[in-house]
């Protein structure tokens, strides 16, 4: 693969769910009135950067914030499979203090949550597997130049554990992602390298004015 491949990750932005504290994976909710404002701050900050494509999971969130970049950047969104959040199962919709994608949670629930994902969510090595062929298809597709990637938090952990790890058991060590966060990867001689990370200056802007 060439030295010169740029991938700039972007975790979408708040959502109803998401200022309302309930879990939502394959489940989608709108963007908040702060998440669409987040996106245009985001936007603002990337619209001087050159990209070769704009990829988006296709759950509406993600869709919706990549519009929002696209615009600026002047590129049409492409959803891609494999970039969507995992399916959490009979969890999707219920209260964020349940548990935590990483694991963490209420510990007195821990054994229901567990139960409850094994029984009914996304195996992480289905997650793992599809991850990795949405990266394939973009490294095949663009073997260089920058690409510009609109995801969610579990992806975004996934992304930097096969990328720079190369082991997705180590997902859960990346972390936490801001809703539209910047983080950037640069491939050099073969590996990746970190040049930012979860990059939330820019949506500051306008605070205390």
């Amino acid at each position: 693969m060439s030295a010169n491949l740029r991938l700039v990750l972007v975790r979408h932005g708040e959502t109803l769910w998401t200022e309302g504290n309930r879990i939502h994976g394959r489940l989608d909710a709108p963007l908040s009135a702060a998440g669409v404002r987040h996106a245009v701050l985001t936007a603002r900050r990337l619209g001087q950067d050159s990209f070769d494509a704009l990829y988006a999971s296709r759950r509406g969130r993600c869709l919706q914030t990549a519009a929002i970049l696209g615009e600026s950047v002047r590129l049409e969104p492409q959803p891609l499979d494999g970039l969507e959040e995992a399916d959490y199962g009979v969890l999707e919709g219920r209260p964020l203090q349940w548990f935590e994608p990483d694991g963490t949670g209420a510990h007195l629930l821990r054994p229901l949550v567990a139960l409850a994902l094994l029984l009914t969510a996304e195996r992480p090595r289905h997650m793992q597997r599809r991850v990795a062929q949405a990266v394939e298809s973009m490294r095949h597709r663009h073997p260089c130049g920058g690409l510009l990637i609109v995801t969610h938090w579990g992806v975004l952990s996934m992304l930097m554990a096969l990328l720079v790890n190369g082991d997705a058991r180590v997902w859960r060590e990346y972390g936490p992602w801001s809703a539209c966060g910047i983080t950037e990867l640069r491939e050099h001689k073969g590996r990746w390298e970190v040049t930012r990370v979860n990059d939330s200056e820019h949506l500051r802007e306008g605070e205390g004015s």
